[in-house]
């Protein structure tokens, strides 16, 4: 426990609701994309990355992590910042380009749910290994705020997709902030 003193109820349980606001950004983010509606998806994946940022911090902070925290978190983080932007991206930029579009949405996923998994069953110490899945998310709903204001031809968009997705998946080590 924390410095003798017994962790609340209510504390205890902060940073899976946390999560679970970034679940429920991720999610929305989708339904509004699928309803053209592009410019809030990017915000809610944005706000998203906000939520995910402090539950970690916060679990820490009071000592309440667990591995249902560190699941629910991962699985959190697919929704919000794999499907939810490739989806919006997809929506907004890929669907002229009919199986390509859908391949490299695919491939985006996958690398992001490999490098979840792989984080998730090796001991790091202050370092990610391959660029984390929230951080490739967060670039795309980016590019999707800037798409909504400017052309960026769908090529260029399916070279970053899969520079983000290789991104994910190489063994490069990023510092952890």
């Amino acid at each position: 426990m924390n410095k003798g003193w017994k962790i609340s109820f209510p504390v205890s349980i902060l940073p899976n609701a946390l999560t679970f606001c970034n679940v429920a950004f991720g999610i929305i983010a989708i339904i509004f994309a699928a309803n053209n509606l592009y410019t809030p998806a990017g915000l809610l994946i944005i706000a998203g990355a906000i939520f995910d940022r402090f539950d970690g911090k916060v679990a820490r902070k009071y000592e309440v992590t667990n591995e249902l925290g560190k699941q629910l978190d991962s699985l959190a983080d697919i929704i919000t910042f794999g499907v939810a932007p490739v989806i919006t991206i997809y929506m907004l930029s890929f669907s002229q380009l009919q199986v390509l579009g859908i391949i490299l949405a695919v491939v985006f996923v996958i690398c992001g749910v490999y490098r979840l998994a792989r984080f998730n069953i090796h001991c790091y110490d202050n370092v990610f290994i391959g660029m984390p899945i929230t951080v490739a998310g967060f670039l795309l709903a980016i590019l999707v705020l800037y798409q909504t204001k400017f052309f960026v031809h769908p090529f260029i968009n399916a070279i970053g997709i899969l520079f983000l997705s290789y991104s994910m998946v190489r063994k490069r080590q990023f510092k952890k902030v």
